[in-house]
């Protein structure tokens, strides 16, 4: 999360976007530092320069802020699924860029990625919810891609659920075990999973004996980002 870069000098609703964007930011850090429960609001004022009332002005209370905070960070890992599919036309690539975009989520800002997936306000359905919406809907961006190739709905949903989660776990780990390969060798590895699995997948239930529409034999899942 970046703050906004207007001049100073702005008033009106730009400096008012600058002041929420500050408190965002320094939400993030406090809530990644001590967790939901152990962050103050008198040290979010602090970071952010904005004094309480402010803060109250544009959040209800922290958990509203809380739930902005991750918001954001949803929104991000969503829009990364959506570009990612939306580049290629070739399914492998678009295998690849779906898991390299979990990659690039959780690299870019490690904040982001333990306040999405190591939740320390786990048991609040607002948030519960959330989170499940954001997963549900790259689920649902990879699932239309798999339908387009053939793949029957009800199935297409179980294998983009799969290379969802797949994907998150691997690129966690791989941020958790600090970096112990390279991006690409990591994203490779977890894409070559996901294609060589859907490479196989019949487009109709085993009964119907149809052929697969990714072909029998997968080829290598390419390079590059």
């Amino acid at each position: 999360m970046r703050t906004d870069t207007s001049p100073p000098g702005l008033r009106g609703p730009a400096a008012r976007a600058r002041r929420r964007q500050a408190v965002l930011v320094a939400a993030q850090d406090v809530f990644v530092a001590h967790g939901y429960h152990g962050a103050r609001m008198d040290e979010i004022s602090a970071r952010s320069g904005a004094s309480k009332p402010v803060i109250y002005d544009h959040f209800a209370g922290k958990l509203d802020l809380y739930l902005a905070v991750l918001q954001h960070n949803l929104d991000r890992m969503v829009d990364g699924v959506r570009t990612a599919v939306a580049r290629d036309t070739d399914p492998r690539c678009r295998v690849r860029r779906a898991v390299l975009s979990y990659f690039d989520f959780v690299e870019h800002d490690v904040g982001g990625y333990v306040l999405v997936f190591e939740s320390p306000v786990p048991s609040e359905p607002s948030v519960e919810w959330r989170v499940r919406t954001a997963m549900r809907d790259c689920a649902a961006l990879v699932s239309v891609e798999l339908r387009a190739a053939g793949v029957d709905e009800a199935r297409a949903e179980m294998h983009a659920w799969a290379l969802v989660g797949i994907s998150r776990l691997a690129a966690g780990h791989w941020l958790e075990a600090g970096r112990p390969v390279s991006k690409r060798d990591a994203v490779d590895t977890a894409a070559a999973l996901c294609w060589n699995g859907l490479s196989n997948v019949d487009s109709a239930p085993a009964s119907a004996r149809a052929a697969s529409p990714w072909g029998a034999a997968p080829a290598p899942v390419p390079r590059g980002s």
